[in-house]
């Protein structure tokens, strides 16, 4: 529910959310795994991580201006140095980690 709500609400992120929802689906309800893995819209980006471990180049793309530019602004309000530095590893990480799958 949170994943799908992510989609509308600009905060709320979306992909770890939806990824859970068929983690934990795959065994305690067939139907919702089967609904989030067929989904029109949904589906194909599911699928294609979870068969291939890749994403396309337009996610690809999005995903780290998007991350940059939230964390960014993140870092420019925090005031505590120590969250700083947390955040830029945090943005670093996850920067490596997606460029890691196959695009």
């Amino acid at each position: 529910m949170l994943g799908f709500m992510g989609v509308f609400l600009p905060l709320l992120p979306t992909t770890p959310f939806l990824l859970l929802a068929v983690f934990f689906s795959l065994r305690s309800s067939p139907a919702i795994h089967s609904w989030l893995l067929n989904h029109k819209v949904l589906g194909p980006p599911l699928r294609q991580y979870l068969d291939q471990r890749s994403i396309s180049r337009k996610v690809y793309i999005r995903a780290v201006i998007v991350l940059w530019l939230t964390m960014s602004l993140s870092i420019w309000i925090v005031k505590l140095v120590w969250a700083k530095c947390l955040l830029l590893v945090i943005a670093i990480s996850v920067t490596v980690y997606l460029a890691r799958l196959k695009i």
